[in-house]
């Protein structure tokens, strides 16, 4: 019931999150887990959701969209 509060972005870092970790999310996760709406990235910043990541050898706590461009955000670099 918690996802229907989520935009479609954070639904879609959360599902490859659960896919990451091998288990749906459950309320008591979100508590570890940091939103950055401008980069649309999901981090995973706290204990006990951040401690099983590491424990399943995952390389990053940062699950970012694929739709959005680092120039789109940063800006551009133009000379």
């Amino acid at each position: 019931m918690w996802r229907s509060a989520l935009l479609q972005w954070q639904q879609n870092l959360v599902t490859r999150l659960e896919r990451a970790l091998g288990r749906e999310l459950v309320i008591a996760d979100l508590d570890c887990i940091a939103w950055n709406a401008a980069t649309e990235a999901l981090t995973v910043e706290a204990p006990p959701l951040l401690r099983e990541l590491r424990s399943r050898n995952l390389i990053s706590n940062v699950f970012r969209s694929r739709n959005v461009r680092r120039q789109d955000v940063e800006g551009s670099h133009e000379p």
